[in-house]
């Protein structure tokens, strides 16, 4: 089927310039999520096709010049967005040099037919494979938007070297953009699935980040930066379940900060905050990988050692009580030294065994440590009930 070409390139012009007033009223809300980028390169591509809607009627250095010099600012804004989007750097003099290679280009070439056309697809391929890399350089795995990115991209670089194939054929005289055929037809149909896919996928882009945003806030605790009570606890039961599956030593520590409430009675709750950040960071600097710490209520923090046993569990803390002696907390200029103790527990969990049971085992063995005076490591007893001593 062969639709009339300035038909087509005005359809796509209105549907690009609503999306764009869209995109750019919304991006008025939240300036640094890459939404204006995207509705920049919406309005462009809109007035581009207005640009070659008028091809015949009106000279070709506007037609033609102009309209492809805003095509290719387009695709330059929808790689701004993307980077926007994912919180990257704008390398705006990379991105924007190619727009100006388009117009430069255009005005040399201008009277002439194929070298022109080879000029503008050309720029437009370089675009179209620099979006790409983009995208999947910074996809999301857990979402889907960036396929609609990839896919459009892929789309309409099929587009430009059919185009290409043809002016290399000699069929560049079947291509004007008044000209109604089905190689214009398809070529036109083309840009406008690039077009869609294009805002569509950026919009979605940006949803993907905010409701990743959204669960990792759910999941954080907001003082600290660590992962809160809710989060801890379902990767203690994580843990549980692989190392129960497994046969492996898990070691479960729940860490108390010594005297706490002095601090907070002492200099006040924003130096007790400001201890806290800094055990959270000193916790999280000297695990390995493969563990994971989180607030577990107040002063307390959980920290979970995956394929760690009694005598490995035992280094670990050691290790962390010697950086905490070593680096007291700075508030303004005070240094607040403070002290962790520690209630363990060690062994591969049973078919009963859950968080709530394990943290319990290590809580009591915890009590024991502050019945003893505090600063110190107390170890669950084991399976056969044997008690295994504290050490301070």
């Amino acid at each position: 089927m062969i639709f009339n070409t300035p038909t087509i390139f005005a359809s796509v012009a209105l549907v690009a310039l609503i999306m764009a007033v869209c995109l750019i009223l919304v991006g008025q809300e939240h300036k640094r999520d890459g939404m204006r980028a995207g509705g920049a390169g919406l309005f462009a591509h809109a007035l581009a096709y207005c640009c070659f809607t008028l091809y015949g009627q009106a000279p070709l250095w506007l037609t033609y010049g102009v309209g492809n010099t805003l095509l290719a600012l387009a695709l330059a804004c929808y790689a701004a967005s993307l980077l926007r989007i994912h919180g990257q750097p704008v390398p705006w003099s990379r991105i924007f040099v190619l727009p100006v290679l388009m117009a430069v280009a255009l005005a040399a070439l201008i009277d002439t037919r194929e070298p022109r056309m080879f000029a503008a697809c050309l720029v437009l391929i370089l675009q179209c494979l620099l979006i790409m890399a983009w995208t999947w350089r910074y996809a999301r795995h857990a979402g889907r938007a960036h396929l609609l990115l990839l896919l459009g991209g892929g789309i309409s670089l099929i587009g430009l070297l059919l185009r290409v194939a043809a002016i290399a054929s000699g069929a560049a005289a079947e291509l004007p953009y008044d000209v109604s055929n089905l190689r214009q037809t398809v070529s036109v149909s083309i840009g406008t699935v690039t077009v869609m896919m294009f805002s569509l996928g950026l919009v979605l882009m940006a949803k993907e980040k905010t409701e990743t945003a959204l669960r990792e806030m759910a999941l954080r605790d907001a003082l600290t930066g660590i992962a809160n009570r809710r989060a801890i606890i379902e990767a203690c039961e994580r843990e549980i379940e692989r190392a129960r599956r497994v046969g492996t030593q898990l070691s479960i520590a729940l860490l108390d900060i010594d005297h706490f409430k002095r601090i907070n009675d002492s200099h006040g709750h924003l130096a007790g905050d400001a201890v806290l950040r800094q055990a959270a960071g000193l916790l999280r600097q000297r695990l390995r990988q493969s563990d994971e710490v989180g607030r577990y209520g107040g002063e307390e923090f959980l920290v979970l050692l995956p394929d760690t046993g009694r005598d490995g569990a035992l280094t670990v803390i050691d290790s962390l009580r010697g950086a905490v002696a070593a680096q007291p907390a700075a508030f303004g200029d005070l240094r607040l030294p403070y002290r962790f103790s520690v209630g363990l527990w060690c062994g591969v969990p049973g078919p009963g065994d859950t968080s709530d049971s394990l943290i319990a085992h290590a809580d009591a063995a915890l009590y024991e440590v502050k019945a003893a005076g505090r600063d110190g490591v107390s170890v669950a007893p084991d399976r056969r009930g044997l008690l295994v001593p504290a050490s301070g």
